[in-house]
């Protein structure tokens, strides 16, 4: 049992655009594995908060490779995690 995760708006609407870009370039059964994996670092996350390292942008936001081509950002407290948003180089950034 590990730390409370608690999401950001714009981490759920980037993970819900990812999802869909994933679903309709590459099908449902990639975009299911998708969101397994990103669940399955999620836990990982709440169970070992430090794991992964620190941004250079900003020391506090740690970066979590979900994939080669997919990033989670997120922050670590001492009472929980905040996941921030997620990114893939795949897709074109959302504030575009």
């Amino acid at each position: 049992m590990g730390l409370p995760i608690y999401y950001t708006e714009t981490f759920e609407v980037t993970f819900k655009m990812l999802i869909e870009f994933i679903r309709e370039n590459w099908g449902e059964k990639v975009a299911r594995e998708f969101v397994r994996e990103t669940e399955k670092i999620i836990q990982m996350i709440a169970n070992f908060p430090h794991m992964y390292k620190s941004g250079t942008f900003d020391k506090n936001v740690r970066i979590a490779p979900i994939n080669r081509l997919s990033l989670l950002f997120y922050e670590v407290t001492s009472k929980h995690i905040m996941l921030h948003y997620i990114v893939d180089s795949r897709q074109e950034p959302f504030w575009l």
